[in-house]
């Protein structure tokens, strides 16, 4: 699981679930990456690799519960799903 990375569709998701600083500092550190082609953030330790899956868990869960009609609710459904499986 350390060889895990966040690209950005998941960083964009994770964004719009977690506003105002919900997010680790070892994430957000990274700065910005939603643009198409960014770097992947790399994970690296099993506990963050952990704290991820917590978060992109209720990043889904979220998403899930409103997905009204907006185009980035099923590209960020999909990438926490994609994450998870």
């Amino acid at each position: 699981m350390t060889g895990r990375a966040v690209p950005a569709d998941l960083y964009g998701a994770l964004q719009v679930c977690f506003p105002g600083g919900g997010l680790p500092e070892w994430l957000t550190a990274a700065g910005p990456c939603c643009a198409t082609g960014a770097v992947p953030i790399p994970v690296g330790s099993v506990s963050r690799a952990e704290e991820l899956a917590d978060l992109v868990a209720l990043a889904w869960w979220e998403l899930l519960q409103d997905p009204g009609d907006d185009p980035f609710t099923e590209l960020f459904t999909r990438a926490c799903a994609r994450y998870l499986s």
